[in-house]
Parts: structure tokens; C-alpha cells; sequence
């Protein structure tokens, strides 16, 4: 009977090894596989990201290019928003003598011969801004008197403008004859348009005269260019103080834009001098 329990005990205790010896094994398995596993992944993680690079920025579905931008743009503007837009949005202008930056272009789709003029953008065209006191231009034998440094810009240019823009005019006879300027642009313009009336036969018009930012030119009294024009805008914002300079000289029409003057207002003269695109411009732009 002893013999037995002894047997018995053995027998329980070699079991017991035996299934503690297996569950080690089998553990021991499971967790090398594991890890085997999870090295694998991690591999796999780094082997993707080193193979795949960014290609740089992403691509915003909404992104649009500068020429989309403008058309977007343009389609929210009145037309003579539209044209200031373009004025200031003109980046190959040509510039010719004492800094005259201007633009002679021909649109076949509105039949339109159109020339620009720049707004100041360099410190000559300042010094000559304030050479003020008056001074007499000869046009094809015809004086009008201007400012000293209006003078001496146009003049500086040797007639290269109007001589661009004449012979495109002869070239396209049933176009339109648009002249535009902006700022110190504005006294170009209103100088060429004296000047291409002097050039053509007696009764020709002129079919667009529009300014922008516009400054007092003229100091003659008796002589208005507004008659030779069959749409003239002289556009001046009311907080603008760039078209309140100049005094004793005159435009030939003005055209008031934007809210009623304070001084709180002109303090940003200069954001008013630049955005003529937003003002309301309904009282006056209408053919």
C-alpha cells in the first residue's frame, strides 16, 4: 500500500514538471513570435517612410493662380473699377525720360487703342511732383500751362507716348481712342490728350478720358478738354489729399468719390489714394 502512494507521488510529480516544462516552451514561443512581429512592423513603418518623401507644399484644392485670382476678381467690379484695377495691376510699363512710365496697347475684343499712365513711383517722380510753380509746355505749336515738374516730365519723354499711340490709332481707324492714368499718371494723360487733339483734325474726339487719383494740372482759364471728350471721369476720393494739392490749379471735371471727408479719415490719405476699385463709383460710372 505504501508502495503505491509512493508510485503515485511520483508519477503526480513528473506530470507536474512535465506540463510546467511545456508551458514554459509554449510561452516562451508566443512571446519570441511576438516580438518577431513587432520588429516587423516597426521595419515595415520605417521602410515606407524612407521610401516615401514629401513632394513639397500640398495642393489646396481651393488654390488658383494669379491670373484665375484677377478674373475673379474683375468679375465683382463696376467698369470703372475694372479699370482702375488694371491700371494698378499693370506691371510692363515702359518707362521713357525722367521716369514716365507708360503702357500703348491695342484690345481687339472691346476695339479699343488705350495708353496708360503710371502713378509716382520713384523719388524723382516726388521731386518733381513738388516742382509746383507754373510753367508753359508747347504742344505742335499750342502752350498750355502746367506745373514746372509736369512740364519737364512730359517733355522729358521726346513725344515717345503720343508718337506710339498716334501711329496705333492711324493703324486701327474705327477703334476708340481711350486715354487713362492714375495720379501723377493723371497730369500725363490729360497732357497727352490735349496733345493728340493737336495732332488730329479739328472736330476730332476723343472717346474715353479717365483718370484716377486725379491732381490739378491746368492753369489755364479759359480752355476745357471736357467738350473734345465723349466720356470724361476725373476721379478724386474725398479723403485722397493727393487730389486736394496744387492750389490756383484746376481739372477740367471732377468726379467725388468715397465718404465725406474727416480728418480721422485723411489720416489714410494713402489707402484712399490706392483703392479706388472699392469706392462706390455709381453716381458717375455710367455711359
Amino acid at each position: 500500500m505504501q508502495s503505491n502512494n509512493s508510485f503515485t507521488k511520483i508519477f503526480f510529480l513528473l506530470l507536474t514538471i512535465s506540463v510546467g516544462f511545456v508551458s514554459c516552451k509554449s510561452t516562451n514561443t508566443n512571446v519570441s513570435e511576438n516580438n518577431t512581429i513587432q520588429e516587423e512592423l516597426v521595419e515595415l513603418d520605417e521602410t515606407v517612410e524612407n521610401e516615401i518623401q514629401p513632394i513639397g507644399e500640398p495642393m489646396l484644392l481651393t488654390q488658383l493662380t494669379p491670373e484665375e485670382e484677377k478674373a475673379i476678381k474683375l468679375q465683382s467690379l463696376s467698369r470703372d473699377q475694372k479699370v482702375f484695377y488694371e491700371i494698378a495691376h499693370t506691371y510692363d510699363y515702359l518707362e521713357v525720360g525722367e521716369d514716365l512710365d507708360y503702357k500703348v496697347y491695342v484690345k481687339h475684343d472691346e476695339k479699343e487703342v488705350i495708353i496708360l499712365y503710371e502713378e509716382t513711383d520713384s523719388e524723382l517722380d516726388w521731386h518733381n511732383n513738388y516742382l509746383v510753380f507754373p510753367w508753359p509746355l508747347n504742344l505742335e505749336g499750342h502752350v498750355v500751362w502746367t506745373t514746372y515738374g509736369y512740364a519737364k516730365i512730359y517733355k522729358s519723354a521726346n513725344n515717345v507716348p503720343i508718337n506710339e499711340f498716334c501711329a496705333l490709332v492711324e493703324q486701327y481707324p474705327d477703334y476708340k481712342v481711350v486715354i487713362r492714368g492714375w495720379s501723377l499718371g493723371s497730369a500725363m494723360a490729360k497732357i497727352t490728350a490735349r496733345h493728340y487733339l493737336y495732332r488730329s483734325p479739328k472736330g476730332t474726339k476723343i472717346d474715353e478720358l479717365t483718370t484716377f487719383g486725379d491732381v490739378k494740372c491746368w492753369l489755364n482759364p479759359f480752355y476745357s478738354i471736357k467738350k473734345h471728350c465723349v466720356r470724361i471721369r476725373e476721379y478724386a476720393n474725398r479723403n485722397d489729399l493727393i487730389t486736394w494739392c496744387i492750389p490756383l490749379y484746376r481739372r477740367d471735371v471732377t468726379c467725388r468719390v468715397g465718404k465725406r471727408f474727416t480728418l480721422k479719415r485723411a489720416k489714410n490719405s494713402e489707402y484712399y489714394h490706392t483703392h479706388y476699385d472699392e469706392c462706390d463709383l455709381s453716381k458717375w460710372d455710367s455711359d
